[in-house]
């Protein structure tokens, strides 16, 4: 009887602490990213043509998964890790699928698709240097977008690069979530506006 109460108290022990860890945790849920106003549509052969097909998370081990680095409590200087809800590449690939329907690029379905496209997420963090009175916050995300034909041969790829910062006297997690919604932003207008891009989706490749 002694060994079984043992037992039970070390479990409530351990279930406790995995608690509290949890509770420690910030899930960070940026929600959309906000669409550029006046952006063109696309007109013709080459409109509602393209499909994000896969979002890869291909950050080296260790950095993978839903973690993105570490935040701090408001009137505490205490780390606490930040995660994303969805993972990472399923929300950059889930924001590009938006991006493209905005501009009148995305297909119906992945079949009536002219150009497949392929998300490899290379990065993605956010780092919080903490003041006494406001904190700085940096979110940077680096993914590389590849771009084939419905049969599988590859035109080209852009690889792009998004950096925001933020100043926060508190609420580090809204200020971290707005930070990375702006450096996604920057990085599908880059996309748009690069000449592999251009190219693949104007049949010039």
């Amino acid at each position: 009887m002694h060994w079984r109460v043992l037992r039970i108290g070390l479990s409530l022990l351990v279930l406790a602490a995995v608690a509290g860890c949890a509770s420690k945790a910030v899930v960070l849920d940026p929600g959309p990213v906000p669409m550029p106003d006046g952006a063109s549509r696309a007109e013709g052969g080459h409109a509602w043509s393209l499909w994000v097909a896969q979002a890869r998370d291909v950050r080296p081990e260790g950095e993978a998964g839903q973690k993105l680095g570490i935040l701090y409590t408001r009137f505490q200087k205490n780390p606490r890790g930040a995660y994303l809800e969805p993972s990472p590449a399923d929300y950059v690939g889930e924001q590009l699928s938006r991006y493209l329907l905005h501009r009148g690029l995305e297909a119906s379905t992945s079949q009536s698709a002219r150009l497949l496209l392929t998300v490899d997420l290379e990065q993605c963090s956010v780092l919080e240097n903490p003041g006494s009175v406001w904190a700085e916050i940096t979110v940077r995300v680096t993914y590389t977008v590849h771009l084939a034909e419905a049969g599988g041969r590859e035109l080209g790829r852009v690889r792009l690069q998004g950096e925001a910062q933020r100043k926060s006297p508190g609420d580090s997690k809204r200020q971290a979530e707005v930070a990375l919604r702006d450096a996604l932003a920057d990085t599908f207008d880059a996309l748009a506006r690069s000449d592999v891009f251009q190219k693949a989706v104007h049949g010039q490749l």
